[in-house]
């Protein structure tokens, strides 16, 4: 009884107050923590919300033995939100398990969390995903791979676009090479232009991509010679960076319509 008393109060004076100074900071993280114990959920709920708005590592070991522990669905979600919120490389262990939840919405969660956290493994745990039973889990998989910038899974990513899994594209653009890139364009009058473009629009933007490459992707892009193809190379000649890139884009478009 005295324990719980003891989280009640915690819990009102987390509640009452979230200014301070850094000292009454660090009350308030191991408040927090302690409340992860609690028998009252809404006293966890405090105690997760609490870990995250503190922007501090230390409260990912105890959220994630609460994970471990079990939690109601609600409050699981919350958990693994706030995982992703504090992006700390520390929650990978725990994330990486959570990736084989029952619940798609937990997989998912826990998908967006590591591309958050980018903790060490993050690409190869991702890639496993790929072929997840749920299309939402694949999906939020191939996007963090982009995110978390493992090259070395291009070639998968490669595959499941071509299987089917559109929303690869960004990744591929995010992790391609020249090379890659070229391959990115055999998918022109494939794949539908629309599944392709958003591998193009993270290609043609990236500073560290030559502005060969970039130029080679308008050339070919022209030579499709489609409406859909001037519409999306007047949309880049007004959001891309002015330059050579820029102006070709438009000089491209202009020749698609005759002018």
């Amino acid at each position: 009884m005295q324990g719980r008393r003891a989280i009640q109060a915690l819990a009102f004076a987390l509640a009452a107050s979230f200014t301070g100074t850094t000292a009454s900071a660090q009350i308030r993280i191991n408040d927090a923590i302690e409340m992860l114990d609690a028998e009252d959920a809404d006293q966890v709920r405090m105690g997760i919300e609490a870990i995250g708005s503190s922007d501090q590592a230390r409260g990912v070991r105890p959220l994630a033995e609460r994970i471990r522990r079990g939690l109601p669905a609600e409050l699981l979600d919350l958990a693994v939100q706030t995982l992703g919120l504090l992006g700390k490389r520390e929650a990978g262990p725990v994330l990486f398990e959570l990736t084989n939840h029952r619940r798609v919405e937990v997989r998912v969660a826990a998908v967006e969390a590591i591309a958050s956290c980018k903790p060490r493994g993050a690409g190869a745990a991702l890639v496993v995903l790929l072929d997840d039973g749920d299309p939402r889990v694949r999906a939020a998989a191939a996007l963090a791979i982009g995110q978390v910038g493992d090259r070395a899974q291009l070639d998968t990513l490669f595959l499941a676009f071509e299987r089917g899994l559109h929303e690869a594209a960004p990744a591929i653009g995010q992790l391609a090479n020249a090379a890659a890139a070229d391959r990115v364009l055999g998918f022109l009058g494939r794949k539908p232009l629309d599944a392709v473009t958003p591998a193009l629009d993270e290609i043609l933007a990236r500073e560290d991509v030559d502005r060969r490459t970039k130029l080679n992707v308008i050339a070919r892009l022209e030579q499709l010679a489609t409406p859909e193809v001037r519409t999306y190379l007047e949309t880049m000649a007004e959001v891309l960076p002015p330059g050579p890139v820029r102006d070709e884009a438009a000089a491209a478009a202009g020749r698609i319509t005759g002018g």
